[in-house]
């Protein structure tokens, strides 16, 4: 696993585990200029097979999508 692709994951990790997503259940999160595309679609891809995920892209290119997820049906 490259660096690159480490700091990526952990970044959307830190959005997805921040209070105010956790309360309101979605975050928004943008490829930065630093991440390589293919980290991106990597995390990405990964994130779309994750149950009771769900990701809505906000741009042409998906670089900035909103990530959604219903704690309850994961309980379930």
């Amino acid at each position: 696993m490259s660096k690159s692709y480490e700091q990526l994951v952990k970044r959307v990790q830190r959005a997805i585990n921040s209070p105010g997503a956790q309360s309101k259940h979605w975050v928004e999160v943008k490829r930065q200029a630093e991440d390589e595309p293919e980290d991106w679609a990597r995390v990405i891809s990964e994130l779309g097979t994750v149950e009771n995920v769900t990701l809505t892209p906000i741009d042409d290119d998906a670089e900035h999508v909103s990530i959604s997820w219903n704690p309850e049906e994961s309980m379930s």
